[in-house]
């Protein structure tokens, strides 16, 4: 409100109360020229209409015309960067390998790993794969009929999906990696030999409980801390933006990395990243 006051002031019409539309809009202009964000002018307004109501005089910042005016300036805004890093095969095979020590059991291990493979070479999103809640009734984690295995590819269909809310399911096919460590089609094989033969979740605990979003997510930034890699800069849709990264990287070719992803459109290049091939 100091700030709209000094503004008033400055603008030579003095600080008259209670303050105009007129002059609420001449403020929004000032503030779009000084190249404030939207979100930051609805602060602003917020404050003026707080101080208006609270002194009992009509509210200046109801009207049709400022909200529209920061709504319009908001649309016109580009988009925040998306500033979190990819994780790149070289980063997951660290995490892979801090998996033991930040796990309560071998068990555990086996999990996480499967569920941190197939985020990767699946390019999934994390609700795609896992569980919102241990009671989670929506039906959209990966089920264990979702699943098919053979020592050379394991299938995997995603039911519903961001993009995806009819139920129009798609089928991704891994094939089995005969180079490097890291196979998401030995790490099902694998997690399969141990888990219980139940249906429902594809990825479940011990005792049969749903691996969760908040789990995921939680050994996720342990993995990262134990691999000496800053948790703020990732986050569980580093494994999507990671396996777009690493596809150009390679230097597949755009519409393979769309049918990766199953992006319909050019919205995939805002998930490569330059500097995805780094581990540091």
């Amino acid at each position: 409100m100091e700030r709209f006051v000094g503004f008033t002031w400055g603008a030579g019409g003095g600080a008259a109360l209670p303050p105009s539309e007129d002059e609420v809009l001449r403020y929004l202009a000032h503030l779009r020229v000084l190249g404030r964000a939207p979100r930051s002018m609805r602060r602003e307004l917020a404050a003026v209409s707080f101080f208006c109501k609270a002194l009992g005089f009509p509210d200046p910042c109801r009207g049709f015309i400022p909200r529209r005016a920061v709504e319009g300036w908001a649309r016109l805004a580009p988009p925040p960067a998306d500033r979190r890093r990819p994780i790149s095969l070289s980063i997951l095979r660290r995490l892979l390998g801090v998996l033991p020590d930040c796990c309560r059991s071998p068990f555990e291990a086996r999990l996480f790993h499967t569920a941190f493979t197939l985020a990767f070479f699946g390019a999934l999103r994390v609700g795609e794969l896992v569980a919102g809640s241990r009671d989670d009734p929506s039906g959209r984690a990966l089920s264990f009929s979702d699943v098919s295995w053979s020592p050379k590819q394991v299938s995997i269909t995603i039911r519903r999906s961001k993009t995806n809310q009819r139920g129009r399911g798609v089928t991704l096919c891994l094939r089995a990696s005969r180079r490097g460590s890291v196979c998401p089609v030995r790490a099902v094989g694998a997690y399969l030999g141990i888990r219980p033969p139940l249906q429902g979740p594809f990825l479940i605990h011990r005792d049969h409980s749903p691996l969760t979003r908040y789990q995921f997510a939680s050994l996720l930034r342990a993995c990262l801390e134990a691999a000496r890699l800053p948790p703020a800069e990732f986050g569980t849709h580093s494994f999507r933006i990671g396996a777009a990264t690493e596809a150009a990287s390679i230097g597949l070719p755009d519409k393979t990395i769309m049918a990766i992803g199953r992006w319909r459109s050019g919205a995939f290049r805002s998930y490569i990243r330059p500097s995805g091939g780094s581990s540091h």
